[in-house]
């Protein structure tokens, strides 16, 4: 942990000031140490150069498992780089010299590209992912990376520049609280950005949801190896018309790279919630919220807006 982080943090139980203990350096960072907080004494550790504010991964195991086997599968793409702003409409000049929250970095995607426009990146996650996002981008001095509840988090209020988040929200268990949460860590005139699953494919959404029924059940590993079966069934499923029909009984991903098929189609089929939105729903919890909508992403359902 670089010692800045604690210009930004605070304790989530009373927003109060967090004092660095029993440290351990390693290269001029805090390997290993505790956060203790001024008011209520509460206290955190640092475990691998990680702040900790939770105790395990809780409901996101499946995460942990992921981004352990795939922690370099979509780094340094190029796809990685246009998804960003193809669903945020962030420009680079807007993210440069900025601070700037991934709400649920997972392995560090996302995070890589708002570093390389210049950002200072904050990367929580509930996950151990957070631990594969430190070891892809630890070399970005501009980087930080805390084990944090998105409901919880260690911030000061109206800290960041911009707020991100990618195909994270709805993997909790209310998606609009996660978003408001969000929201009281922005600055007035910064910009929030969000990306969900949607549910304008009905046929699609519905008979994922009830094999969804079933696949949360299976047990990790077996359920990995069962994913590994959407590298066969691509090529029956680019057949006229049958593959279409196969397409919405059992969902796979379609990607052409075998990996990152194997990877979303796991992805699809493991977190334990994962709910899906629509563009005037989302509309709403942005106009609650005082933030003007200033960007719709395609495909959807993105969004990005202003704090007034």
């Amino acid at each position: 942990m670089n010692e800045s982080l604690l210009n930004y943090m605070r304790c989530p139980k009373c927003i109060s000031e967090l004092a660095l203990k029993s440290e351990q350096r390693k290269k001029g960072e805090v390997e290993k140490g505790i956060l203790l907080c001024k008011s209520c004494n509460s206290t955190y550790p640092i475990i691998n150069f990680i702040p900790r504010f939770v105790g395990s991964d809780g409901y996101v195991s499946n995460f942990s498992f992921e981004w352990k086997i795939h922690k370099k599968t979509q780094l340094n793409a190029n796809e990685s780089e246009k998804s960003f702003y193809q669903k945020l409409g962030f420009s680079k000049e807007r993210l440069q010299g900025k601070l700037v929250l991934d709400a649920g970095c997972g392995m560090g995607r996302y995070m890589d590209v708002a570093l390389k426009a210049g950002a200072e990146v904050i990367g929580i996650d509930l996950s151990y992912a957070i631990d594969s996002a430190k070891e892809n981008l630890d070399d970005n001095y501009k980087s930080h990376f805390i084990q944090a509840d998105i409901f919880n988090l260690p911030f000061k209020a109206e800290l960041f520049d911009v707020i991100y988040s990618i195909g994270v929200l709805h993997h909790t268990p209310n998606t609009k609280k996660a978003f408001e949460n969000l929201v009281g860590f922005l600055k007035n005139d910064g910009l929030i950005g969000i990306w969900l699953y949607s549910n304008y494919n009905k046929l699609h959404t519905e008979s994922s949801d009830l094999l969804r029924i079933l696949s949360t059940r299976i047990p990790t590993r077996i359920l990995y190896g069962l994913s590994i079966l959407s590298v066969p069934l691509y090529y029956v499923y680019k057949i006229p018309v049958v593959g279409h029909f196969f397409r919405n009984l059992l969902p796979i991903s379609m990607r052409k790279k075998v990996d990152w098929r194997i990877l979303d189609t796991f992805d699809w089929y493991s977190p334990k919630y994962q709910w899906k939105h629509r563009y005037p729903e989302v509309f709403s919890w942005f106009r609650d919220n005082n933030i003007q909508v200033v960007h719709l992403g395609e495909p959807p359902v993105g969004m990005t807006g202003r704090k007034r």
